[in-house]
């Protein structure tokens, strides 16, 4: 089990310089903007304008914090993202501009190299003890608010909002928390080549 801090994760400037992104998780390590095989990360957005353009990649995107914004994808109806709403999945090279409903936002952001991985998101509440196993190759667990609590070796780690913890298949993570919290679930896999 690996525990991601977002304080410890640097804002770094968005690929087409418009805004900034925290990145929770790349591979290959070393990898760039262009040559990666998935990347996690979240975005803060102050202002209207173009998306950047990652070709031969699969997005799926979702608005955490904010009134939201409203997406247009070149040959798609204009679309309204909100927070609380389903991950938004498009491809990485489909030119898209979006404008803010009201104020900056936080948006969630999980890209993968189409033929390579494949992802898959979805919402689960915390609500007391979760013991939480993975049979994906990856599974990350974003934390939407403080109060939830990671066992790790026996003691409890106090998460923070947009902490993480990533798992591999196999891997098991208990998790507590004293009211309901909101989490989201990422699982990452490769795909064979076959």
């Amino acid at each position: 089990m690996t525990l991601i801090r977002l304080q410890d994760c640097p804002p770094s400037p968005w690929k087409n310089g418009g805004g900034s992104t925290r990145q929770l998780l790349i591979a290959p390590a070393d990898a760039g903007l262009d040559d990666f095989d998935y990347r996690v990360s979240l975005a803060s957005v102050a202002s209207d304008g173009p998306f950047s353009r990652f070709d031969g990649v699969d997005r799926q995107l979702l608005i955490l914090q904010g009134a939201g914004l409203e997406l247009q994808l070149e040959g798609r109806d204009s679309l309204r993202l909100t927070p609380g709403g389903a991950p938004l999945a498009f491809a990485g090279e489909t030119p898209a501009q979006s404008r803010l409903l009201d104020g900056p936002l936080t948006d969630f952001n999980v890209m993968t190299r189409r033929g390579r991985y494949r992802s898959r998101l979805d919402k689960l509440m915390l609500d007391g003890a979760l013991e939480l196993g993975s049979s994906a190759e990856l599974t990350l667990l974003l934390t939407l608010e403080d109060g939830a609590r990671l066992w790790q070796d026996g003691r409890p780690l106090p998460l923070a909002a947009w902490d993480a913890a990533l798992i591999r298949r196999g891997e098991t993570l208990r998790l507590q928390a004293e009211r309901p919290l909101p989490l989201w679930r990422v699982e990452l896999e490769t795909i064979d080549p076959a």
